[in-house]
């Protein structure tokens, strides 16, 4: 899965997160674009939020090696789109860890 993220949208993504201007809204918006996109190219099988929590996490991980200095705002844009879009499904998941 790592080494099917288009070096494009990697990129694509740092530039906008290197735009001091936008809101963390917009950063969002851009990485749920991003995200979008890159699903695009997975199984249909495959759980919609696993994919896109996978996603997520390795395009974080991606624009933190790209670009290092964007490491804080990547991952705080990734936690809150987590938090808004994923959080029933993290739960789920921490719940059958448990059991």
């Amino acid at each position: 899965m790592d080494h099917s993220i288009h070096p494009g949208l990697v990129n694509n993504l740092a530039m906008q997160f290197m735009n001091v201007n936008l809101s963390e809204e917009d950063r969002r918006k851009h990485l749920t674009a991003v995200l979008e996109q890159a699903m695009q190219t997975y199984p249909k099988d495959m759980e919609k939020e696993k994919t896109m929590l996978m996603l997520a996490m390795l395009l974080a991980k991606k624009v933190a090696d790209h670009t290092p200095s964007l490491l804080r705002d990547i991952f705080h844009t990734i936690v809150n789109l987590i938090s808004q879009n994923l959080l029933t499904y993290v739960r789920n998941l921490v719940r059958n860890e448990m059991d």
